[in-house]
């Protein structure tokens, strides 16, 4: 089974495969960002943005896209728990989707950097710049719990967002032919060697944006594949999505 998202709404596709108790594996793509779904006797055993596994990666994922591309991989049942009750997965999924809508209009993504103005508790981990996500493991909470101190900081005045990212310490270098994806952005090209990381080279000159688009397209074609590229890929698509880039 296949089709477009745009015929059928994700809700409807994910009802069907649970009232007709399909098992098998749901890839959907919207825009750069991809889903895949395991799915047992109807019910979800497992979700991934890549290597971002399980809810947390799913509950980003938006409930109500307008288009994209799926294909549903029917396979034998396993032995795997359900994720969460159907409905109560989904019930789960619609809040948490709009709690990340009201934290964005603050805080665009949770790799973006934050200073403490006043550091006063828990917001003293942000002393001297700390993305969400460093944040949320500091604290030791979940992502979303970590995004609601920092949206409530900054709207109280507590933390301002600086003009970083977590990923500007990210260091890329090819060795020997270059992907196609870099090819098209030759201005980067002389400048991804492994020698600077990505705040330097956006420092020398190279519009944030046009590094984004890069990491975004080089990320979904595979051809830079680094430990949590689940979790850089949905924060760069946020983040797009918050200029207008996407």
């Amino acid at each position: 089974m296949e089709g477009n998202l745009n015929t059928i709404p994700l809700t409807e596709l994910l009802e069907l495969i649970h009232g007709h108790r399909r098992s098998g594996v749901l890839a959907v793509q919207v825009g750069p960002l991809p889903l895949s779904l395991r799915f047992s006797a109807g019910e979800v055993v497992g979700a991934a943005i890549l290597d971002w596994e399980g809810l947390e990666a799913l509950f980003t994922f938006p409930l109500h896209p307008k288009e994209g591309p799926f294909r549903f991989q029917p396979s034998p049942p396993s032995q795997e728990p359900p994720l969460l009750p159907f409905a109560a997965l989904l019930g789960e999924w619609a809040r948490v989707n709009d709690e990340w809508d009201r934290f964005r209009t603050l805080v665009d993504s949770p790799s973006r950097v934050l200073e403490a103005i006043r550091p006063k508790p828990p917001l003293e981990v942000f002393q001297g710049g700390k993305s969400v996500r460093a944040a949320a493991k500091a604290w030791g909470v979940p992502l979303l719990i970590a995004m609601e101190r920092a949206y409530m900081g900054v709207r109280e005045g507590d933390l301002y967002p600086l003009r970083r990212y977590a990923w500007y310490a990210l260091r890329i270098r090819y060795q020997g032919r270059k992907g196609k994806t870099l090819e098209e952005y030759g201005q980067l090209q002389a400048l991804l060697d492994g020698t600077r990381n990505l705040g330097e080279v956006i420092a020398s000159g190279v519009p944030v944006g046009l590094v984004r688009r890069y990491l975004v397209q080089a990320l979904s074609t595979g051809e830079v594949a680094p430990p949590g590229r689940g979790w850089l890929l949905r924060d760069l698509t946020w983040e797009m999505e918050k200029e207008g880039e996407a």
